[in-house]
Formats: structure tokens, sequence, C-alpha cells
């Protein structure tokens, strides 16, 4: 299993301002068997994998307040599956597509073969793991490329939850004709243009931002400002700070009423370029 986090913001020299006050939920505890991140910097995708095991509790929030970006989705995953190396680290990427996923596909040495029959050739050859993980974003790059919208930068919202929903509804077809359930999923995956995120059967939670009206990340960073006899010390705002956060199984997710919504069961959350949200049901009847 696995966390996932999904994450734009408008202002990408402020990430870390925007993601302080959700802070708690990027702590991972446990002894995670590895974590992985993927941005957007300039137009370039950068990875960083961590595929050894981590003793103690993951700060995410340490990892991600020095980053300058305006899309970021990263991974911690717990022990167990596939062997831990870098192969088999999460988030995957291909082209400027990034994909994160949590959740076992049951039955999938038995489906594997069938998984690839629909994968062309050349996206087959990008598998470099052995995680079932890694087969399902293959298995969506290649609805995407089946629709002529594997390189398209300006994909539009509904090409791309067409390819979540083919994909669901294939990899269902596949694993309950082998004798096995639907698994419950998450699924976290961007591509410079858009964010999205699925829920299955697994807690996801959103949180949106629009401004900071005190920001104690930039106080922190100028600890002299407003210091003396009767000053007052200074406030720093960020009036159109804005940002988009997914978040899932979040072991603390911070108070309630604190800007924090449940994702529907059975839904994609799209977060599009303005980081305008919308929500669209997994499966059309």
């Amino acid at each position: 299993m696995s966390r996932l986090f999904g994450c734009m913001c408008n202002e990408p020299e402020r990430l870390r301002c925007a993601l302080y006050p959700a802070r708690d939920a990027l702590v991972a505890t446990g002894a995670p068997d590895g974590w992985g991140l993927a941005f957007f910097q300039g137009g370039e995708v950068l990875l960083q994998r961590h595929p050894k095991p981590v003793a103690g509790p993951l700060d995410l929030y340490a990892a991600l307040k020095d980053l300058r970006t305006d899309y970021v989705v990263a991974n911690v995953r717990d022990p167990g599956g596939a062997p831990a190396k870098l192969e088999n680290t999460q988030p995957f990427r291909f082209r400027q597509w990034v994909f994160c996923h949590s959740g076992a596909v049951e039955r999938f040495a038995a489906i594997q073969t069938g998984m690839l029959e629909s994968v062309p050739d050349f996206l087959r050859r990008n598998i470099r793991g052995q995680t079932d993980s890694e087969h399902v974003f293959h298995l969506f790059l290649a609805f995407l490329h089946d629709a002529g919208k594997l390189d398209d930068p300006n994909i539009s919202v509904g090409d791309a939850v067409s390819a979540v929903r083919a994909t669901t509804a294939m990899l269902d077809r596949l694993v309950t004709s082998a004798g096995g359930a639907e698994p419950p999923t998450s699924v976290v995956l961007a591509n410079g243009r858009l964010l999205l995120a699925e829920r299955r059967g697994r807690p996801m939670w959103l949180r949106r931002q629009s401004g900071v009206a005190d920001c104690r990340v930039c106080r922190e960073l100028h600890p002299a400002d407003g210091q003396g006899p009767g000053a007052e010390r200074r406030r720093y705002t960020h009036e159109h700070l804005r940002s988009v956060l997914l978040v899932s199984e979040p072991q603390k997710i911070g108070p309630a009423g604190d800007g924090w919504e449940e994702v529907p069961d059975g839904a994609i959350v799209v977060v599009a370029r303005d980081l305008a949200t919308s929500t669209h049901p997994l499966r059309v009847d």
C-alpha cells in the first residue's frame, strides 16, 4: 500500500507557504519502505526517488518546502509488495505524465499478459519494474495513445477523465474474469496542465486554499522584523496565493473546518490550470 499526495500552486516560489497550514497531513508515520516525488520546473519533469526504507516517520513537508514548482506529486510506500528498488519506486513517469497508485491489483500475475496486450510496444518498453502500479500507468497511457491524446499538452478534462475511466473498467474486467475482486485504489497523476485523482474504497481528502493572511513561514524567515520595545510583529500576507492539495489515507488532516473536504468515493477529481476543481463519477452507466 502507499500514501499519495498531489498539489498545485499558482505561485511556485511560495509552495512552502501554501503547504505549511497542512503540514500535519504530510507526515507519514511508521517505517515507510521508500518514497518519491515528481515536480514540474521550467517545463521539465524532475524526479526524486528514494527506494530505501526510512527509519521512523517521514516528513514530506521538509522534502517539499524548498522546491520551486507549481505541480508536485508524491508517494510514500508502506512495506510489502515488489522489491524496494529504484525501478519499483513511485512516481512513475512517461514524457510529461507522472503517476502514483495505491492498492494491490488482485491476480496481477494472472492478468499481467492481458494488460500488456493492450499496451503498444513503444510504451511496453518503458516499463522498468515489476509492480502492478507501473502496469496500470501504462494501461492509462495506452488509452491516451488510442485517443490521440498522449502528447497533447492541452488535453481536455473530458479526455483525461475518459482515459482514467477506461483504465479502471478494463482492469476490473480482467481482475474479475480471473476470479479476483475489484480492488480499492487511489490514483494521483499530472501532466503539468492537469492534476487528477481517483478515489475508490480508500480515504482521500482535498484542501483548497485562497490567500494567506499571516504566513508563519515568512515570519520564521525574518525573525528580526518587528522586534523592539512596543513594536508589533510584522504580518506577511499572500493575498493571491492559491493552492489545491490532495492527500490519500492521511493519518492527520488538521482540525475540522480547516478547509478539508472528503473526496466522494467512486469519484475522479480534476484540478485545472487555473486551480478550478471538478468532480466526475468514476463510472458512467
